[in-house]
């Protein structure tokens, strides 16, 4: 059976959260203290305390350094040789790169920059690169191959950091949460931290409730700040998953309505809008309405909890007068992403895993698209050339 992970995030996430959940759910914490010496940061030392947090027992993990004896800021280049230095389990290397690569995308998207110009401040400091290493770490020791994650908890407010006074989220949480489900907090405070959130989309975790699994284990690890209305807590669910292809996944909804009046111009916006509301997918397809105009059939599929969005994004961006919502069930593969290197670079590519072994993969096209225009090759080359390495790769596993 596949092994899965469910994350409650009740106060929120952040990498020492999520730490001392995996540690509490019987994650080996000898990966984590062994860290330090690994990754060559010798002054560094790991406590995992238990403590409380709104009335739940829980764990906290706290990472001890002089920050004066380690860099300002570190690039990507950077982070990624302390992890290849590091010598890791080929899986656990793989994971931690991935969740830098996400880090990294959405610093680029914020600053304008490439990912090779990004600076990783408080995401480079020791305590973030223990808290993601040390996580993909506790995975691999709890056998944990598919992650899912219930919708997350925002807070309000401002917080200081190496680039000022910002409102939150932040804002390489806000580029990182298109697609995720989020909820108030009803808090004052920094809840989801670029950390945390970049270890979710570098696991390639689902979102939405829990998933049929035989529950083995319960963790609950504990943030720094508390809060008086709620527990400042992460909880996470480790067990056995389904051996179906692809369970259900429940409360999604498809969005659709007919439009014979709406300029052709305007159909790729309309999608692009319908996306930016919070759908999973977007497609048109030509019919002939009723009246015998050609016309466009346009569907969005939804989460529940972003339907509305998606609705007001119809209305707003379309000529209709009126949409129909139905219910869905949807059956998916778990995925995950992974890294290949190509004669242009490095790619992306997002695994299917059928009861946990790797199925087939498709490679990130505006990654490939990228790559392509910078040497001047055609972008099915690029394509080829990834996929390829992901079937050689695994041919030699």
């Amino acid at each position: 059976m596949t092994r899965g992970l469910y994350l409650d995030c009740v106060g929120g996430i952040a990498g020492d959260m999520l730490l001392a959940a995996l540690i509490d759910a019987g994650g080996d914490p000898s990966r984590l203290y062994a860290l330090p010496v690994r990754l060559g940061l010798k002054d560094v030392t790991i406590q995992v305390e238990r403590g409380r947090s709104g009335g739940f027992v829980a764990r906290r993990v706290r990472v001890g350094f002089d920050p004066a004896a380690h860099p300002h800021h570190r690039g990507p280049a950077e982070v990624r040789a302390l992890i290849v230095a590091a010598s890791l389990e080929e899986g656990v290397e793989r994971r931690a790169l991935a969740i830098f690569d996400a880090l990294a995308r959405a610093e680029a998207a914020v600053h304008g920059v490439t990912t090779d110009a990004v600076h990783f401040h408080e995401v480079g400091a020791v305590d973030a690169i223990v808290d993601v290493i040390g996580t993909c770490e506790l995975l691999a020791s709890l056998d944990v191959e598919q992650v899912t994650c219930s919708p997350l908890p925002m807070g309000h407010g401002f917080v200081d950091c190496a680039h000022g006074r910002l409102p939150l989220p932040v804002p390489a949480v806000a580029t990182m949460l298109a697609g995720v489900p989020v909820r108030d907090a009803g808090v004052e405070g920094e809840t989801v931290t670029p950390t945390g959130l970049a270890v979710l989309k570098g696991l390639g975790a689902e979102f939405g409730p829990m998933p049929p699994m035989l529950v083995a284990a319960v963790g609950t690890g504990a943030g720094t700040r508390e809060s008086p209305t709620q527990a400042n807590v992460v909880r996470a669910f480790v067990g056995e998953l389904p051996e179906a292809a692809g369970a259900p996944t429940e409360g999604q909804v498809l969005v659709e309505c007919t439009l014979d009046d709406l300029d052709p111009r305007l159909l790729p916006e309309l999608l692009d809008r319908l996306m930016q509301a919070g759908a999973l997918e977007v497609h048109a397809v030509p019919v002939l309405t009723k009246k015998g105009r050609p016309g466009q059939l346009v569907r969005a599929l939804s989460r529940g909890e972003t339907r509305k969005g998606v609705i007001a994004a119809f209305f707003a961006h379309s000529t209709t007068l009126g949409v129909r919502t139905y219910p869905v069930e949807k059956h998916g593969l778990a995925r995950r992403a992974e890294r290949v290197h190509t004669p242009w670079g490095e790619v992306e590519v997002k695994v299917a895993l059928l009861a946990g072994r790797p199925l087939r993969c498709r490679a990130e096209y505006d990654a490939c698209l990228a790559l392509a225009r910078e040497a001047g090759v055609p972008v099915r080359d690029v394509i080829a050339a990834a996929e390829g390495a992901w079937e050689r790769d695994r041919s030699g596993d």
